[in-house]
């Protein structure tokens, strides 16, 4: 059985400082049936963003908890440290700040105008394009939004310039905003802006495969080790061999043509590809690879790397590919540490783990599982949580803000946890419900339906629809 995350409760915080919000969370555990005592065998991780009042060195709520069970691990959510890396990339390398300033020119000009939307939309369909929204770039949302904003670009390249070009003609708008089009059209169709759209669409593409992988609700952490190790090092071959787009903007430069736009040089500045991709490749090393990446001191930073690496290497010997078969005691040491980091009983995974290495791997102890389990119940990602936050979002709307925090809870556990429509079976709630001496739906000793006059005003056009 592999571990199920789950929306437990939801809390109100008076207050935003770590203790309160430690307190709030004890609170929860112990209202809904955990006790300390249980919680000193179980509780093994905190997992939560990097922010200080979460995960600070001297204070945080991952530190009080630290403190009150000794032991436990603190964790950096991967997909928030991945951002943080993207962001860090872009502040040294040269080029970007007008590569965003011009998408967010796209989004704002899209976004806020339901006219421009609409020629767009127009264009997009004499040329037989699927037009895709374009959003922000780089902005508070994951990197899988950045890369669909910029593939939206790549795919109605045709259709933006197409738009931009009637604009500027359009004799219906003032001087003003010809113009702004004028100067959009010529910023699209620059060699340098199409060669900065490949690489962000190149290295986005890879990025946006990782975060995904990261948010999956299996990726455990031995396999987030091994597949952020693939991505770092397919991120820094597109130094030597280009990606598709690169290649593909490479081919329009020769003819000066992309698309059946024509290009031409511009002077507007273009990303320097060797620093961006050092930059993001450095990064990722530098934040995904340690338990969290905060900011602190560099003996702090140094045993956070080393922790992330003894957990890493100690999980490595649960997995068949990487025993030794000529040493018949390997992996027994770190069976052992990993046993006291998760809260294992050591001799029964060691004689579990004796026993999992007799059968070359194929076959599962029972005295192992509580140690797999354990493993696989360290989250590299609080991608459970950001999805709980979407699906709050949609229950509590402008139409239903006066929920209270438990009803709120409570449907926020249904709509998480509660199984799909098809499976549910009505039978016994009606049964009880006509138990109770309630009408049926086909009773005839209740009143008869009253129909509103607005029901029968509009079934002339009810009949014309049928007969359409």
């Amino acid at each position: 059985m592999e571990p199920i995350a789950f929306p437990l409760d939801l809390v109100e915080l008076d207050s935003m400082s770590a203790a309160h919000v430690k307190e709030q969370i004890m609170g929860c555990l112990l209202k809904n049936g955990f006790t300390v005592e249980l919680l000193r065998e179980i509780l093994i991780g905190f997992c939560s963003d990097g922010a200080s009042v979460m995960l600070g060195v001297k204070s945080g709520v991952g530190k009080l908890l630290q403190d009150d069970f000794p032991g436990i691990i603190l964790w950096h959510c991967l997909n928030h440290r991945l951002e943080l890396a993207v962001d860090q990339a872009l502040d040294v390398t040269g080029g970007t700040k007008d590569f965003q300033a011009f998408m967010g020119s796209l989004y704002s000009l899209y976004s806020q105008s339901p006219k421009n939307m609409r020629q767009l939309s127009e264009c997009a369909h004499n040329l037989d394009i699927a037009l895709r929204r374009i959003g922000k770039v780089f902005s508070v949302r994951w990197v899988a939004s950045s890369w669909r904003a910029v593939s939206a670009v790549w795919q109605s390249y045709p259709a933006l310039a197409q738009h931009f070009r009637e604009a500027s003609e359009d004799d219906t708008r003032d001087s003003r905003e010809r113009a702004k089009f004028k100067g959009l059209l010529s910023k699209l169709c620059s060699i340098n802006f199409l060669k900065s759209l490949a690489l962000m669409a190149d290295v986005l593409t890879e990025l946006k495969n990782l975060s995904e992988i990261l948010q999956n609700r299996k990726t455990t952490l031995p396999k987030a080790h091994d597949i952020m190790t693939t991505y770092v090092k397919r991120i820094e071959s597109f130094n030597r061999y280009p990606g598709q787009h690169a290649v593909d903007a490479s081919q329009a430069e020769e003819v000066m043509e992309f698309k059946g736009e024509e290009l031409r040089v511009g002077r507007s500045p273009i990303i320097d590809s060797a620093q961006f991709i050092r930059a993001v490749a450095d990064n990722m090393k530098e934040r995904l690879f340690t338990t969290t990446a905060n900011r602190a001191q560099a003996s702090v930073a140094a045993n956070r790397k080393e922790a992330y690496n003894s957990l890493i290497n100690q999980m490595a010997v649960l997995n068949p590919d990487n025993w030794d078969h000529d040493n018949p005691r390997f992996g027994d040491n770190e069976v052992r540490a990993l046993c006291d980091v998760l809260h294992v009983n050591q001799q029964e995974a060691h004689l579990g783990f004796t026993e999992y290495k007799a059968s070359g791997g194929r076959n599962i102890p029972n005295k192992m599982k509580k140690l797999l389990m354990a493993v696989d119940t360290l989250s590299p990602s609080n991608a459970d949580c950001e999805r709980g936050f979407s699906t709050m979002n949609n229950i509590i709307t402008e139409y239903r803000s006066k929920l209270t925090t438990k009803n709120a809870a409570n449907l926020l556990f249904i709509s998480s946890v509660g199984p799909p429509c098809r499976q549910w079976d009505p039978l016994p709630y009606v049964k009880t419900w006509l138990g109770k001496g309630r009408r049926a739906a086909h009773s005839t000793s209740c009143m008869a339906c009253r129909y509103t006059e607005e029901e029968s005003y509009f079934s002339p056009l009810w009949k014309m629809w049928k007969s359409v």
